[in-house]
């Protein structure tokens, strides 16, 4: 499990910081994994059932937002569920400083707990919706979506977060685009597209969306 993670953070595609510990983000990782194992026999965080599935699909997944993301920063993870991106993002990037946003209480008690046990610093969940926290308005850096259902609603969504030349960065199918007027609307341009293949061979990008200053 643990020479699983080092290849991955190994593998040179994402640009890691000085001094960065590749042992001890694989420490901090198998940490999460060990969470994740004991809450998801009870409240369901992810369809797979053992680790290496969870390390092949979701932490993955998440190391293709690290390879946007500078090494520092304010970001929020819209709907944070299990984690992902966030936490593996927070480790690899250890000093941006990360808020998770959560509606559903058993999962933000989970990221609450999971963040203590891995004893990260500068990153918090906050248990409820975007619209609970007025004084997130305008305030990242970055703002990040996974598996979002309604893409144009989700950059309704997180747009609103944003601090003038921020970026907000979503997982979503290859073929899927956005319309240049709609992005036009929310003050949004397309900087950058990440492709890359799942551990069930499905094809998916990160879309980097940069909002312009005002």
């Amino acid at each position: 499990m643990k020479n699983r993670l080092i290849d991955l953070l190994s593998d040179g595609l994402i640009e890691l910081d000085s001094g960065f510990s590749i042992e001890l983000a694989a420490d901090h990782l198998i940490l999460y994994l060990r969470e994740w194992k004991r809450w998801n026999t009870k409240i369901s965080l992810t369809a797979e059932r053992d680790e290496l599935s969870v390390i092949n699909k979701h932490i993955y997944e998440s190391f293709q937002y690290a390879r946007v993301i500078p090494p520092s920063g304010l970001l929020v993870d819209i709907g944070s569920g299990a984690g992902f991106p966030a936490i593996p993002v927070k480790i690899i990037r250890p000093k941006v400083e990360v808020d998770l946003i959560e509606s559903q209480r058993k999962r933000a008690n989970f990221l609450k707990t999971t963040i203590r046990s891995i004893k990260l610093s500068n990153i918090q969940c906050f248990h409820g919706r975007v619209a609970d926290f007025p004084e997130f308005v305008g305030k990242y850096d970055f703002v990040t979506l996974r598996h979002v259902v309604e893409p144009k609603l989700s950059l309704h969504l997180g747009v609103r977060l944003l601090s003038d030349g921020g970026s907000l960065v979503l997982q979503t199918s290859c073929d899927y685009f956005f319309q240049p007027d709609f992005l036009d609307a929310l003050l949004l341009s397309l900087t950058d597209e990440i492709f890359f293949e799942g551990s069930d061979s499905s094809h998916s990008k990160v879309m980097v969306l940069k909002r312009s200053l005002i």
